[in-house]
This record gives structure tokens, sequence and C-alpha cells, in this order.
């Protein structure tokens, strides 16, 4: 049975290439998730998502795990550079994509029937021709 879950389809290249990077470093050292964490000071939880590419490790942590490792943090500085703008951009898209999402459901729910009215009681638009 393999060490890792396969990652994400959806993950960005750069951020699949990083994530694969820190788990050879991982693999490499002999060191379980816990005693990555351990040694780092991120809990294992948080080692397990970055991991598995649910979650961008933090520069500090790739730094730490670089020190326990043995590994140069240049190369590895970066990756997570590299990464980090592609994070970004993913998850700007993915607001914008959401925020395009509520508003068709706004447009689309029962009883939106065009733009909203401000509130209070209805103008009488003609009142103002009609005075004397």
């Amino acid at each position: 049975m393999p060490r890792w879950k396969a990652l994400p389809d959806e993950l960005d290249p750069q951020v699949r290439e990083f994530a694969s990077q820190l788990r050879r470093l991982v693999d490499r050292s002999g060191l379980s998730v816990a005693a990555v964490a351990e040694r780092t000071g991120y809990s294992r939880t948080s080692w397990e998502r970055y991991l598995a590419g649910r979650l961008l490790a933090p520069k500090a942590a790739v730094l730490a795990l670089a020190e326990v490792t043995g590994t140069s943090p240049v190369h590895l500085t970066t990756m997570w550079e590299l990464a980090e703008r592609a994070w970004s951009r993913s998850e700007q898209r993915h607001e914008r994509m959401t925020e395009a999402a509520r508003a068709d459901r706004a447009r689309t729910a029962p009883g939106a029937s065009g733009p909203a009215r401000p509130a209070g009681p209805p103008a009488d638009e003609g009142a103002a021709e009609r005075r004397p």
C-alpha cells in the first residue's frame, strides 16, 4: 500500500510539484508525519493537510522541514514562492466563481423579481405634474 494518497486532480501544477517535493523530503528523512510535526512545531494535522495538497504550508513550516531534513532551503523556498503565487491565483478564481454562483442563486431565488426597491411608500411619479 502506498504511503501517500494521490494528490487532488484540480491542484495547480506548481502546487502539485511543491507538495510532491515535501512528500519526497519526508520520505527520504525516514520520519513519520507525527515526528515531522514534533520536530517542526507544526501539528500532525497541519502536516497531513500540507502533504495532501489541501493547504499550502506556510513558509516558516517549509523552512523548519528543510532544517529537520538537512535540506538546503534555497530551492525549497523558490518552489514555495511559485506554489504560493499559484495558490493565491487559485483562491482568487475560486472566490470569483463562488461570488458568481451566489449572484446567480440570488437572481433565480423564489420571489426575486428584478432589482430591489427602496424601502418606504411608493412614490407618486405624476404628483409633481398635477400640483397647481
